[in-house]
């Protein structure tokens, strides 16, 4: 189902960006829903534990019948004393916490924090989105620069072609000239078919990963001509995740505390019985009993340090884990810089280049009129000037692909806009 962010795109028929695509992706992902599944269970889950602070009832009530009762050893002139040997008894219990010893608090926490562990994972298992986000909507840019050279190269071909064909007439130019060109032209022909395949494929992806129908006037070129500042700091992910596990594992060692200390409960029983609490009556009687009760579980002490050294190991793996990431992390920062500066320096040239094959395909097509190169050397011109528009695209979408590439990286995203 579309957010209403995606339907106000539709049916707007606007431009969209990158970082646009890449918030709806995230949107219509399905894994995105476990992200409210677990926040939802954890409501549960600390309710469940705040519970333990209501007063707890318990009923119970037996009948039994004993081979051999309490008798006086001696009788006592005007009192008898005859206990039953069939004895009943329905008793209620209400016990109140009064001190837990920090349980129940220390319990929440734990859940608490594994609630905000298991979320931070589902964002690391989402954030690969954006990499193929990427991906697919800057190879349907390139595949659009690659068509619009084409259809140039087309013009061109059959601007030539109508100059030969002219030649043909006057008989100053060879049929096999133009059939030259002919063949170029179809296989321009052929060239565009595939890309117009490719390019619906690759919007077909698009517009599964987004849940949004993709026009081709719709995608918003970005900019490569302005620098773009990156935070020195790695914001990835991965670094919430780490610090998530750090905070439940410090939630696990209070819980440890909890374990050794000693609780307090208020009791308070009554019931019915016979006998009741003054077993010389034969009678049934109602009682009740009231109190404060502890407990201590000093068997906790027992393995209090094999946990406690457990969870200090746990803590180093974790953060050996976060110093391999950042290492590995920072590495590919480095290597994505240089991709940057790379495509940069090849764009300053390509404006240049394209300029010189531009020139020389025109004095080519003058050479050919005046009969002094042939069609096939005019037609390597024209294949060189296309070739260098085609790699100035290529170039230009790979600067784009670097620069996404390290906002990937470090994890630092574009606010997207219209939302």
């Amino acid at each position: 189902m579309l957010s209403l962010y995606a339907l106000s795109i539709c049916a707007a028929n606007a431009q969209i960006s990158i970082e646009q695509c890449m918030e709806l992706a995230r949107e219509n992902y399905p894994q995105i829903k476990q992200l409210n599944l677990i926040e939802e269970a954890a409501k549960y889950d600390v309710a469940s534990v705040s519970k333990s602070w209501l007063p707890h009832l318990n009923i119970s009530g037996k009948a039994t019948y004993q081979s051999e009762v309490v008798e006086m050893p001696f009788d006592i002139p005007g009192f008898s004393f005859n206990l039953p040997h069939d004895q009943y008894s329905l008793v209620g219990d209400i016990t109140q916490s009064i001190w837990d010893g920090g349980t129940s608090k220390a319990q929440k926490n734990v859940l608490t924090t594994s609630s905000e562990m298991q979320k931070k994972q589902v964002e690391v298992s989402m954030y690969s989105i954006n990499e193929r986000v990427e991906k697919i909507f800057l190879g349907i840019l390139l595949l659009d620069e690659q068509i619009k050279q084409n259809d140039i190269l087309k013009e061109s071909l059959e601007r030539n072609a109508r100059q030969a064909q002219a030649g043909i007439e006057n008989g100053i130019a060879y049929k096999s000239d133009l059939d030259m060109i002919k063949v170029n032209i179809l296989n321009c022909e052929q060239q565009k078919t595939e890309l117009l395949s490719d390019r619906s494929t690759y919007v077909a992806m698009l517009e599964k990963l987004t849940g949004t129908d993709i026009k081709p006037e719709m995608l918003l070129v970005p900019e490569t001509n302005t620098d773009d500042i990156f935070p020195d700091e790695i914001t990835r992910p991965e670094i919430a995740y780490y610090d998530a596990q750090l905070n439940q594992n410090a939630a696990q060692q209070k819980q440890l505390n909890s374990k050794i200390s000693p609780k307090f409960n208020l009791s308070l029983q009554g019931g019915i019985g016979r006998p009741g609490l003054n077993i010389l009556k034969n009678e049934f009687q109602p009682y009740y009993t009231a109190g404060i009760k502890m407990s201590w579980d000093i068997g906790a002490l027992y393995t209090r340090q094999d946990e406690k050294r457990k969870l200090e190991t746990q803590v180093r793996s974790i953060e050996s884990d976060r110093e391999t990431f950042l290492f590995n992390t920072n590495l590919e920062i480095a290597e994505k810089r240089n991709a940057i500066d790379k495509a940069r320096e090849l764009l300053e040239k390509d404006d240049e280049i394209i300029a010189l094959r531009e020139s020389i395909r025109i004095a080519g097509e003058e050479q050919y009129s005046n009969g002094t190169i042939s069609m096939t050397d005019l037609m390597d011109r024209i294949d060189d000037e296309h070739n260098a528009k085609v790699s100035e695209s290529i170039h230009r979408i790979q600067l784009l692909l670097a620069i996404y590439d390290l906002k990937n990286s470090i994890g630092y995203q574009t606010e997207t806009t219209n939302q």
